[in-house]
């Protein structure tokens, strides 16, 4: 690998010829083509390959629950990375399986059920738990089809303020061995209501009239003219 600082150089990047170009960072970069790709196949590697492939596809049957459960633990990793990873490293066995008892479908800030408790009858799921302290908790659940190898995830299932709940089973899983995976998690907030358009805006109504109004004139009341002041007697001789 070498960076190009030739004031000439090929801006390019990509592969031209047997010169493989590309930027890091601002900076432009350069190396050869390799003439033969070594492929060693080694034994330890074959394992790798084939142990990373059973932990890929099992993630990938259980759908994307993991995005809510891993979505604030290691955020330096991608959840699916991080759930990758816990089933490489935990839930592997020697004999290349899974082993879904060992799966976490969520890590961080989270919390598991206390005495969860289910039942199967009439084609449902009946699970009761503990109330827990916290009345801000929602219920996610999580049922995975060892032999189908599919899972059915409920993510709002039922809040704190419950203490049981129901859940319909697909036809054709009562006779498969069946896991359950739950955990609490805050509550989602409730989007903010978007604000009225000040159009359908109505103004409040007046408890006055906005102009002053004309008074009518008051009533007039008729009166009688007034009396003329009495004469004086005159003088007499």
């Amino acid at each position: 690998m070498g960076i190009t600082r030739s004031a000439m150089k090929l801006y390019f990047t990509g592969q031209l010829g047997g010169i493989i170009q590309y930027e890091v960072r601002g900076q432009l970069r350069s190396r050869t083509r390799p003439e033969h790709v070594s492929n060693p196949r080694t034994p330890a590697q074959q394992d790798h390959r084939t142990r990373f492939s059973l932990a890929s596809s099992f993630v990938r049957s259980l759908g994307h629950v993991y995005k809510t459960g891993y979505a604030r633990y290691n955020t330096s990793l991608s959840q699916r990375a991080n759930i990758v990873k816990q089933v490489y490293d935990n839930a592997l066995t020697p004999d290349a399986t899974i082993d879904p008892l060992r799966v976490l479908v969520a890590r961080g800030p989270l919390a598991r059920p206390l005495d969860l408790r289910a039942s199967l009858s009439d084609h449902s799921l009946h699970l009761s738990w503990r109330r827990p302290d916290s009345r801000n908790l929602t219920l996610s659940v999580t049922i995975y089809n060892y032999t189908q190898a599919l899972a059915v995830t409920h993510l709002d299932l039922a809040t704190s303020r419950t203490s049981s709940a129901r859940i319909p089973v697909p036809d054709g899983w009562l006779s498969d061995p069946l896991y359950l995976y739950a955990f609490w998690r805050n509550s989602p907030s409730p989007p903010p209501k978007p604000p009225t358009p000040a159009s359908s805006q109505h103004p409040p109504t007046p408890t006055q009239p906005p102009f002053p109004t004309k008074q009518p004139p008051p009533p007039q009341t008729h009166q009688p003219p007034p009396s003329p002041p009495p004469s004086k007697p005159g003088k007499t001789a």
